[in-house]
C-alpha cells in the first residue's frame, strides 16, 4: 500500500467526515468531563473532536500535532508561492490598497 498524497487524503477525510482515530464527544459530555478529556490528551495520546448538534466543532490535540499542522500549511504556502513566482503571477500590478479598502467597505 502506497501512502496517499496528502492533500488527497485531507480532501477524502474531509468528505467523509472521518478523524480517524479520534473519539467523538459532546460539548456537554466536554464540559463534564473537562479534566479527564485534558489527561487523556496529555498523557495518553489521545484526540477528541468535540461535536455540536452533531457537528465538529473544534479537536482536542496534543500541541505537538498542531505544530505539525501548521508545518505542513507552512511547507504549502510556500510550495504556492514558489508556483507563482515561477508562473510569474508575483510579476503582475497588484490591486491598489485603497481599492482593497473599499471593497472591503474599510
Amino acid at each position: 500500500m502506497t501512502p496517499e498524497d496528502p492533500r488527497t487524503d485531507y480532501e477524502r477525510r474531509r468528505a467523509e467526515h472521518d478523524y480517524g482515530d479520534a473519539t467523538m464527544i459532546t460539548i456537554k459530555e466536554l464540559r463534564e468531563n473537562l479534566a479527564e478529556i485534558v489527561n487523556r490528551v496529555a498523557f495518553g495520546g489521545e484526540y477528541f473532536v468535540v461535536t455540536r448538534h452533531g457537528k465538529p466543532l473544534v479537536a482536542i490535540v496534543m500541541p505537538f500535532d498542531l505544530q505539525l499542522c501548521q508545518t505542513l500549511e507552512d511547507y504549502d504556502d510556500a510550495r504556492y508561492m514558489e508556483e507563482m513566482e515561477a508562473s510569474g503571477e508575483l510579476d503582475k500590478p497588484g490591486i491598489p490598497w485603497e481599492d482593497v479598502k473599499k471593497e472591503l467597505g474599510l
